[in-house]
This record gives structure tokens, sequence and C-alpha cells, in this order.
């Protein structure tokens, strides 16, 4: 009897410390405390019982994640500098190549007077960079949330976007008007269907660059044309448009100032469809029903 009770101690004991070994095994494996963990992915992994405390979690993604009962007390949470640099940088491009095509065509309004063949295409410019900048920077001035700031956003968008289609289209084809006009359409549907449908926060932030730099060449040309009139001696038409060109400098470095607050606001640390149930963050860490 003393050897059958024996063994079975026996047993026990090594149950005991294999079961022990397990579990510590697992917190070995989910403990990341103290952790510089910058752009990693853990979208999908169940990590319950992680402790995430006092590590870096910039830019990582915890999307579905089981989070149950995990730690991130101290952890830093945001954009990464990889992100920052990312989104910078569709920034800038944007800038680029949306003020490459608008200072084309103001350059090319230059020297056309009322009556001539290409008058209703310096109309058509005029109409679509002031609609633009207006439209921008109501987007701008609304909350997220607003029906006339996503209205007017997503009208700037296919404003920029009919722009750019107008410019391209009408190049490649030797400036053909009827192309150039096609393309104007195209492009505009396109923006349409990208400001609608893609939620991504490159595509926003790449909008939002396209309409400040239309609305800084609605600016440009009200200035230049008021240049054009003071300079004849037009002193009324001269003031009026100068008073518009600083309204839309105005609008266009509210226009600008929001690429700047779009990056600063982007989802960094995602845990969009996480299970965060009893999960302990600082109080003023995060704000989890943004990215939740």
């Amino acid at each position: 009897m003393n050897r059958v009770g024996a063994a079975c101690a026996n047993r026990l004991d090594a149950k005991d410390a294999k079961e022990e070994k397990r579990n510590m095994s697992y917190s070995d494996t989910n403990n990341f405390s103290n952790q510089v963990l910058c752009d990693r992915s853990f979208r999908g992994q169940v990590l319950n019982g992680a402790d995430f405390g006092g590590a870096d979690v910039r830019g990582c993604n915890f999307r579905n994640a089981e989070l149950v009962g995990a730690n991130f007390i101290g952890a830093k949470i945001g954009l990464s500098g990889r992100q920052i640099a990312v989104l910078s940088g569709v920034a800038i491009a944007i800038c680029v190549i949306v003020g490459d095509v608008v200072t084309r065509l103001i350059l090319s309004t230059q020297g056309q007077v009322p009556g001539s063949r290409s008058w209703p295409f310096v109309l058509l410019l005029y109409g679509v960079l002031s609609a633009a900048g207006v439209a921008g920077a109501i987007a701008r001035t609304q909350p997220s949330t607003s029906k006339i700031g996503r209205l007017a956003g997503t009208i700037s968008a296919m404003l920029s976007g009919a722009l750019l289609g107008f410019f391209y289209v009408g190049t490649a084809t030797n400036n053909n008007s009827q192309a150039a006009l096609a393309g104007m359409a195209i492009g505009g549907v396109l923006m349409f269907f990208v400001s609608s449908r893609i939620r991504r926060q490159v595509a926003k932030i790449a909008i939002v660059a396209a309409g400040s730099v239309a609305t800084y060449g609605a600016a440009f040309l009200l200035s230049a044309t008021a240049s054009a009139f003071l300079t004849t001696q037009k002193l009324f038409l001269g003031t009026c448009f100068a008073l518009l060109s600083l309204l839309y400098l105005w609008l266009a470095f509210v226009s600008f100032s929001a690429i700047v607050r779009e990056i600063a606001n982007a989802d960094g640390t995602s845990f969009r469809g996480a299970n965060l149930t009893d999960a302990k963050f600082d109080i003023n860490c995060i704000n989890l029903k943004s990215q939740v």
C-alpha cells in the first residue's frame, strides 16, 4: 500500500510540476513588459492576461485580438515614427503632384482674354478652384460626424480629381478639349469613390492635401487677377479680387493646418475589433472608443 501511495504521490507531483512549467512558459510568452514592439502585428492573436506594461506599442496592430485582462499600464500607444514618416510622405507627395498641375493650369490662363477660344476653360478653372477651396474649408472646420462636413469633403475631393483628370488627359491627347472634359468627369467620379468608400487614413490625408493645394491655387489665381486689374487702373475690381485672394489664403491656411491635424489624429496603435474586457490602461492614455 505504501508503494502504491508513493507512486501516486510521485505522479501527482510530476503532473503539478508539468502544469507549473506550462504556466510559466505561457507567462513568459505573454510577458511583453518594457519591450520596444513598434509596428508589430498581433492581429487575431490570443493574448488574454498579457503584460504590455511600460512597453512601446506605438504602431502595433491588435485588430481582432483577444486581450481579456491584458495590462497596458504605462505603455506608449499611438503613432510610430514609421507611420508618421509614411503619412507625411503621402501628404507631401500629393501636394507636389497637385501643386504642379494647378500651377501649370493657372499659367496656361495667363494672357487669355474674354472672347478667346480658351476663355471658357479659364472660367471653368476659376469655378473649380473656387468651389474646391470653399468646400475644403467647410469640410476641415466641421466635426468628423457632420453630414455637411462629409458632403463638403466629398465635393472637394471630386473637384480635385476633376482638375487632375482634366490636366493629365488633356496633356496626353495634345490638348483635345473633349478628351480633357471626359478626363475631368472620370477624375471626379474616381475621387468620389475614393472619398466615400475608402476609409483608410492614407486616403483621407491624400484628399485633404489635394484640397489644400486647390485652395491655395484659387488664392494665387485670384491674386494674379487682382494684380492685372490694379495694373490697368481698375481699382474697384482689383480691390475686390485682392480681398477674395486674402480670403482664400486664409482658407488655404485652414486646410493645410488640417493636414497636420489629420496626421496627429491618425490611428497609430489599432485595437479595432479587439476584445478588451477587463484590460487595464492609463486613464488618459488612449481614447479606445474611437479605435475599438
